[in-house]
């Protein structure tokens, strides 16, 4: 999903880790092992210009998660935080 990411936004891996602070390595083996932690998800989100959103759907319709609001017609979006 973070390459998916950093293709779309047409930048790299390098320079991504150059803006959170931390070496080209340790943001990989963080990747690699998937032991990026909700608050580094939401730093890379801010850095690439969107938000991230986690939240579990159940076929109901329950939607559980932070700042996450269920639309009329069972779109799902997150809360603008004020």
């Amino acid at each position: 999903m973070i390459y998916l990411l950093i293709a779309y936004r047409a930048t790299n891996l390098t320079d991504l880790a150059r803006k959170m602070g931390r070496s080209r390595q340790s943001l990989y083996n963080k990747i690699k092992r998937n032991t990026l932690k909700k608050e580094e998800m939401i730093k890379i989100a801010n850095i690439m210009g969107a938000r991230y959103i986690s939240c579990f759907m159940f076929p109901d319709g329950i939607v559980i998660g932070d700042n996450i609001k269920k639309k009329k017609g069972g779109a799902v979006t997150a809360r603008e935080k004020k």
